[in-house]
């Protein structure tokens, strides 16, 4: 049977993959999850968009800290 040079060997261990959205700073899970929070509600709560909420509110917290930088 001939194996496929395309199709990697399974070895019997997965490597952990990075985590796409790793927080720079001590609290910064905390600071997104809550801001995440606010969005959600004053949007009145609809499930479909958890997402959008989540990145919007990392998008507003590295605006506000990269303000703070400058």
């Amino acid at each position: 049977m001939k194996t496929s040079m395309f199709k990697p060997k399974f070895t019997g261990r997965y490597e952990s993959a990075p985590a796409i959205h790793t927080p720079q700073l001590p609290g910064t899970f905390e600071l997104i999850q809550k801001r995440a929070q606010k969005i959600y509600a004053v949007r009145g709560g609809m499930m479909r968009m958890t997402m959008n909420d989540w990145l919007k509110a990392e998008y507003e917290l590295k605006q506000q800290l990269g303000g703070q930088a400058n």
